[in-house]
């Protein structure tokens, strides 16, 4: 009798054992996944961002390589184009010389237009300015086309943003902005920064169309063939901010980004 409690005991001890061998197995096998699994998350992450930063390298070289086109050729033969109406003023008559003091006027204009756009795209001359005039100005050009009203708005006291991360806010501006002019039908764009202790907020409405979120079809037309989203998304992604976007079908458009005071 003894031998068979013995039997018993040693028997469920060794079914015990097992049991826990198998279940520190499992558990063993399950975080080394799991692990496994997040190193894998991180490796696409990184690559995913690595893949944007090249991307936005070689976007922010092209725009500089037009910048400086448009400053140092297009404009230069602008300016001499002027340059040689101007001396036409004696040698015309009468009639003419109205013509000609307009067409000056429409090359004035092209040259100025040439400027503005030279410094929108010039990536050197974005990160050297703040936040604040980059944004007003961007604003000012479309203002001056008479087809839509711009208002900004600057709460807080300003802080210094990085140049690598003010290049990417203001790109993120830029696409919000252009997707509004292209696809929201609005007469009114609202741009306000608010600068706190403890980070900054830019926020972008429009009082357009707007879009229904629950559907995704309208969104991804309303937003550029549905590489607006992903591209603003990518971007605040990059420099550790929080973005969003808020519509309602007729009540317009609000874009949101949020920078916390450590990644600034």
């Amino acid at each position: 009798m003894p031998d068979v409690v013995l039997i018993v005991a040693v028997g469920t001890a060794l079914l015990l054992l097992l049991g826990m061998f198998i279940t520190f197995m499992t558990l063993t096998y399950q975080k080394k996944r799991l692990l496994h699994q997040q190193e894998v998350t991180e490796l696409v992450d990184s690559y995913q961002k690595e893949m944007l930063k090249a991307q936005l390298e070689m976007q922010e070289q092209t725009f500089l390589s037009i910048s400086q086109e448009i400053h140092d050729n297009v404009g230069q033969v602008l300016s001499l184009a002027r340059l040689n109406i101007s001396t036409l003023e004696n040698t015309i008559t009468q009639a003419g010389a109205s013509k000609l003091a307009t067409s000056k006027e429409l090359i004035d204009q092209a040259i100025q237009d040439l400027r503005d756009l030279s410094k929108r795209l010039n990536s050197k001359y974005v990160t050297q300015q703040p936040l604040s005039a980059l944004l007003k100005f961007q604003l000012e050009l479309i203002g001056k086309t008479g087809v839509i009203d711009t208002s900004f708005d600057l709460i807080g006291q300003e802080l210094p943003v990085a140049p690598d991360k003010k290049l990417i806010l203001f790109r993120i501006a830029q696409e919000a902005i252009n997707n509004i002019l292209r696809h929201a039908q609005a007469d009114a764009i609202a741009v306000r920064v608010s600068f706190r202790a403890d980070g900054m907020t830019l926020n972008i409405s429009d009082n357009g169309r707007g879009f229904d979120q629950a559907d995704p079809a309208p969104a991804l037309l309303h937003m550029a063939g549905g590489t607006g989203i992903t591209n603003m998304h990518s971007r605040a992604a990059m420099i550790g901010a929080k973005f969003s976007i808020e519509s309602t079908p007729g009540a317009g458009t609000l874009v949101h980004l949020e920078l916390p005071i450590r990644f600034i």
